[in-house]
């Protein structure tokens, strides 16, 4: 075969390489990229009629974030936080808000770093990793700047894996209502990956994804330390119509965590559907878990 034509073949076949592992990881960029936060934001949280508070408090590594707080009349009352999903910043916790606050909570409404006017990378996200350090720093504010004793989370997916990595470090969080997390990042990304799509190829863009956002998939595996939050509750939500996270999965980080625990199993839900509107719906069951878990539950 002629030299020009053996090297023709070789480009074409570093190309596809190229494209069959670039592919995966541009649709990662879109599918997790920050979205835009400008002034329509402040519209959304005035409409709600509701007062509150802008604030902002240091991650970890010094980054500032920034969010919403929805304060009560006695600064004592307890307080919930919402971590939203990937590819979501405070607003999406906006529909909770009133349920919540009626209820008698505070809420805590922030963004992740690189996520609404938070400091960061806007393509940075780390499916927990960070997310979850984020999550430490929310209830940090609560407990020390804010002195609320008394804090629960509630999570949708990445969110959910966010809280459930949080909790398993952070005593201060008294209470966790998990919507559709995933056990481990490899099994979001083997569901949610074509099934033609060769294992080394994943395992390759994988690992790429990894070098390129500086994470490790170890740090995400709420499957190996859900068992630590106990004996503070877990709520666990899944909905049969979610075809990101599997039930089975569900089912599995259900049985690693230890009691008292929940798993809600939701008709007709998706993944998208698991989060505001699933959880807005059932909320006044939420709202006598979390009455239970930390009021009743503490002795207070």
């Amino acid at each position: 075969m002629p030299f020009h034509v053996v090297k023709s073949l070789s480009g074409l076949a570093l190309g596809l390489s190229l494209l069959t592992v670039g592919g995966p990881l541009l649709g990662e960029w879109v599918a997790t990229k920050a979205p835009t936060f400008g002034r329509r934001a402040a519209q959304e949280v005035r409409r709600l009629g509701q007062a509150f508070e802008e604030v902002s408090f240091a991650a970890e590594d010094g980054a500032l974030l920034q969010g919403w707080f929805f304060p009560q009349a006695d600064p004592q009352a307890p307080a919930i936080l919402y971590a939203p999903a990937t590819r979501r910043d405070q607003r999406s916790g906006l529909a909770l808000v009133r349920p919540l606050h009626e209820a008698g909570y505070q809420v805590l409404l922030f963004s992740y770093r690189g996520h609404g006017s938070s400091q960061g990378n806007r393509s940075g996200f780390t499916y927990g990793a960070r997310e979850s350090r984020d999550v430490d720093a929310a209830v940090s504010y609560l407990a020390e700047d804010k002195g609320i004793s008394h804090i629960g989370a509630i999570g949708h997916s990445a969110g959910a894996v966010s809280v459930l990595l949080s909790a398993a470090r952070n005593p201060r969080i008294g209470a966790v209502v998990a919507a559709a997390p995933f056990p481990t990042v490899e099994t979001v990304w083997e569901t949610n990956c074509p099934a033609i799509f060769p294992r080394p190829l994943l395992e390759m863009t994988l690992r790429l994804s990894e070098v390129t956002r500086g994470y490790s998939r170890e740090e995400v595996r709420p499957l190996d330390v859900v068992s630590r939050i106990s004996p503070r509750p877990v709520l666990l939500l899944h909905g049969l119509e979610d075809a990101r996270i599997r039930q089975e999965q569900a089912r599995e980080l259900f049985s690693a965590a230890q009691a008292p625990k929940q798993l809600w199993l939701v008709e007709g839900a998706d993944h998208a559907e698991m989060g505001a509107p699933t959880i807005t719906a059932l909320m006044d069951a939420i709202v006598a878990f979390f009455q239970q878990a930390l009021l009743e539950g503490s002795g207070s």
